[in-house]
């Protein structure tokens, strides 16, 4: 009897389980609650999340059922009014664990999720009950009916009223968590209380003293000399500061006018210096190259340029441009990437984004987009490289030749400077010092975020791939170049969590814990990660080992190893004054108490908010605001239309800065929207809001 007994609860647990994996999809697609009743949006949820339910849910009806059978006895299947107590306890248990969730976690809060996974939770459970009483019986109807009877009767009962109204609480908690920003902030913080855990093993603090610089995007060593430091920032400035003191930054170049106006992802990118760089009597001693967006009124086009830091002064440095590839683009601004780096090899590999140009997906006969590309920028010629054979769509590129081992080098009908593709937006990449092997974060859509592992000719599956999920609306090409590579690493795309930042393999001897890890970021969360570099492909396993108090898109960009064996990372700050910084990762216990950097309290112009608006928002509400950004179709209902009548007339002001200052969610919109709150000024904030009100209607 008391295996009997164990056998049934786990049956009727399994049968929970079954119910929240049968009702995952079918919440995200199907409504049964009334919008008028609360207006939530509808959530994707991935299987990882998925499976916490499950058990959670599994849990809680454990231990509610336990608790009856304390109560009423073993025998469920003694009597009809019997097992309706049944159903009703299964009730309070999924209700119980489901606020749980809610409240404990950081898991997307569903309602619905809820109501479908107990009305198929009470389908299985009944027909579990009619298949044992009525085999018992031979009476099949009969044993539904009397069930059903029963569960009736029972309401006669002042405690079943009480588990109805309990059973409720959850969609009176969602609508007061869309109504009452107070009661949002508490569960919010409640949230953040069980689940971020600020003891981590590194901090991060100023690797310069107390030089700063405005939105530092990317530094470098010259390779002969290890006490100077070489920062580029985002609106195009090129800045050069004593290692480790920080003292006599100095500006050697400044690009802002060719860069323009920075919004969306555009703005200087990245950088190398020569591996000549400060050797004298080479004619490469001065050489830098830089990857910038120029933005324009009428489009858009991605550089890359080399310039002569010998020069005496700014101006004739700014005047030594010589162009390498100048690539146009559409007007939205996103998916440029940005690395430059000299591989081990001497040549000069270049991560270039997908650049919204769905038309040259998968393809090496079009722009020069969506991989990395690999350029003899020496022209050495002979056995080593050759001119390239062909140009670019809508581009145009000189001086440097492409290697003669790249993958399809000396093919006529390809562009030869590819030495990867399939990718994204692969922001940041890095060469393994040891081992000579090429790693790139690849920024991810709505879903999974990349690392991977670069292989020559190697084909990283995207647009029909990203993580472990073909992707709707793209198909594997029927003729495919390359070779197929699946990521060493993904994770799964939260509200936060959201824009990997390649980092770098650590080969130096100042941290042995980190000694083989690949150590890479996420700039919206600003977390510092790390995982071994013989990790199995397709993993989700790393672990956070500091984290930036920056965010968003102030947050982290880039990671080296300096020559004295530290890590320094590229934290942007604030975007009109100098408050980011270049930071190392120290012990924890060694760091300094943070003191916030506080930016002048100016007022925001509507320039301003218009570049706040481009570089945090566009990406899904769109340049001009109609819902239309480059991840607005896999955001489905989630992204409103601000420039529609309906959006103007029935949203109000006080409700646009909540959703601003506290996520989508606490207006009953898309999660996935964060809060900017404590990453945007106040002054910002309102600026947004003025801005958005201020946008042209649509016709």
């Amino acid at each position: 009897m008391p295996v009997a007994r164990i056998l049934i609860l786990l049956v009727e647990c399994l049968l929970v389980g079954v119910s929240v994996l049968a009702a995952a999809p079918l919440a995200s697609r199907v409504r049964l609650i009334p919008r008028a009743l609360l207006h939530l949006p509808q959530i994707d949820f991935s299987f990882a999340d998925t499976r916490v339910v499950a058990l959670a849910l599994m849990a809680g009806a454990a231990l509610s059922l336990l608790a009856l059978r304390l109560l009423a006895g073993w025998e469920i299947f003694g009597s009809p009014r019997r097992a309706a107590a049944e159903l009703y306890a299964l009730l309070v248990g999924i209700v119980t664990a489901t606020l749980g969730l809610f409240l404990l976690t950081a898991i997307s809060f569903s309602p619905e999720l809820l109501l479908q996974s107990t009305l198929i939770s009470f389908a299985l459970f009944g027909l579990f009950y009619v298949g044992v009483a009525g085999w018992r019986s031979r009476r099949f109807a009969t044993a539904f009916t009397q069930l059903m009877t029963a569960s009736l009767r029972l309401l006669r009962s002042p405690l079943v009223w009480l588990v109805l109204v309990f059973a409720l609480s959850p969609v009176a908690v969602a609508k007061r968590f869309t109504t009452d920003r107070d009661f949002a902030n508490w569960v919010t913080t409640l949230r953040v209380a069980a689940n971020v855990h600020a003891a981590y093993p590194f901090a991060l603090t100023n690797a310069l003293g107390e030089t700063r610089f405005v939105t530092p995007i990317m530094m470098q060593f010259a390779r002969h000399d290890p006490n100077t430091l070489y920062v580029l920032t985002r609106g195009g400035e090129l800045w050069r500061a004593d290692y480790p003191s920080g003292q006599h930054a100095t500006q050697l170049l400044n690009l802002a006018p060719g860069v323009g106006y920075v919004e969306m992802e555009n703005g200087a990118l990245g950088f190398d210096l020569h591996p000549a760089f400060g050797v004298v009597g080479r004619p490469e001693a001065g050489y830098v190259y830089i990857y910038y967006t120029e933005y324009r009124a009428d489009g858009q086009t991605n550089h890359l340029t080399r310039y002569n830091l010998s020069q005496p002064d700014p101006a004739r440095r700014l005047a030594s441009a010589t162009p390498l590839i100048a690539q146009e683009r559409n007007n939205d601004g996103y998916h440029n990437a940005g690395s430059v780096v000299f591989g081990p090899d001497g040549f000069l590999y270049v991560s270039v984004g997908e650049a919204s140009a769905p038309e040259c997906h998968q393809r090496l006969d079009c722009r020069l987009v969506g991989g990395i590309l690999r350029l003899d920028v020496d022209q050495r010629g002979g056995e080593i490289s050759h001119p390239p054979s062909r140009q670019p769509a809508h581009g145009r590129t000189a001086n440097y030749f492409i290697p003669n081992d790249n993958p399809y080098a000396g093919q006529a009908d390809l562009l030869g400077e590819y030495w990867a593709h399939g990718l994204r937006n692969p922001f940041r990449i890095s060469f393994d010092r040891k081992t000579g092997e090429l790693w790139a974060g690849d920024v991810g859509s709505t879903v999974w975020e990349e690392v991977n592992r670069i292989v020559p000719g190697g084909n990283y599956q995207y647009p029909w791939l990203e993580g472990k999920t073909p992707q709707s609306g793209f198909e594997r090409p029927k003729s495919l170049q390359g070779s197929e590579q699946a990521p060493v690493l993904f994770y799964h795309h939260t509200a936060f969590l959201r824009s990997v930042i390649g980092g770098a393999v650590y080969r130096g001897e100042r941290w042995p814990s980190l000694a083989g890890q690949y150590l890479f970021m996420d700039n919206y969360s600003g977390e510092v990660m790390s995982m071994p570099v013989d990790a199995p492909p397709l993993s989700e396993h790393w672990q956070t080992i500091a984290r930036s108090t920056e965010v968003a898109q102030r947050g982290v960009t880039a990671m080296i190893e300096a020559p004295d064996g530290a890590l320094l990372i590229s934290v942007m700050g604030d975007n009109d004054h100098p408050t980011g910084m270049i930071a190392k990762l120290v012990p924890t216990d060694e760091a300094p108490l943070p003191v916030a950097s506080v930016a002048p309290a100016v007022a925001v112009s509507a320039a301003d908010a218009r570049r706040l608006f481009g570089v945090n928002c566009a990406r899904c509400h769109g340049a001009t605001g109609r819902g239309d950004g480059p991840d607005a179709q896999r955001l489905g209902d989630f992204v409103p239309d601000f420039t529609s009548p309906a959006f103007r007339r029935w949203r109000t002001d006080e409700e646009l800065l909540t959703a601003i200052r506290e996520g989508g969610a606490a207006v009953g919109r898309g999660p996935m929207m964060p809060p900017w709150q404590g990453v945007l000024r106040e002054a910002e904030i309102l600026a947004l809001k003025d801005y958005l009100r201020a946008l042209p209607a649509a016709p």
